[in-house]
């Protein structure tokens, strides 16, 4: 599942759900700048020092951040939300007025998978 709008989009991912907030990536398109200040790459990773950076940061435009985590709660009906630190408080308006568009959407889609896969137990 992936409900995205705007910047706020709700996932699946490592087997959870979870609201995140995409933001353009410093890194995109900067790989040779940090070739010509002495990185240099090893396996996956840009190092210099003590200072390693994933090589894929270098070609993707974008970088995302959790911002919450949702829990389907079967005995209440619906999910409980656990946010990171200060992160939902420090949304802007736009965000977080699209944070509560994608929960609200996100919480009646994981409600009905949660009560799809309860009968597909049962049977």
């Amino acid at each position: 599942m992936r409900i995205r709008i705007n910047n706020i989009e709700c996932r699946f991912s490592q087997g959870r759900y979870e609201i995140i907030k995409w933001q353009p990536n410093c890194y995109f398109e900067k790989e040779q700048e940090y070739l010509d200040n002495g990185y240099v790459l090893s396996g996956d990773f840009y190092r210099k020092d003590n200072v390693s950076i994933q090589a894929t940061f270098f070609s993707l435009p974008e970088t995302c951040y959790t911002v919450a985590t949702l829990t389907y709660d079967a005995d209440e009906y619906c999910c409980e939300m656990k946010t990171v630190g200060p992160r939902l408080i420090e949304l802007d308006k736009t965000d977080r007025a699209d944070f509560f568009a994608v929960y609200e959407y996100a919480e009646d889609r994981i409600r009905e998978e949660e009560l799809a896969r309860q009968e597909e137990s049962e049977y």
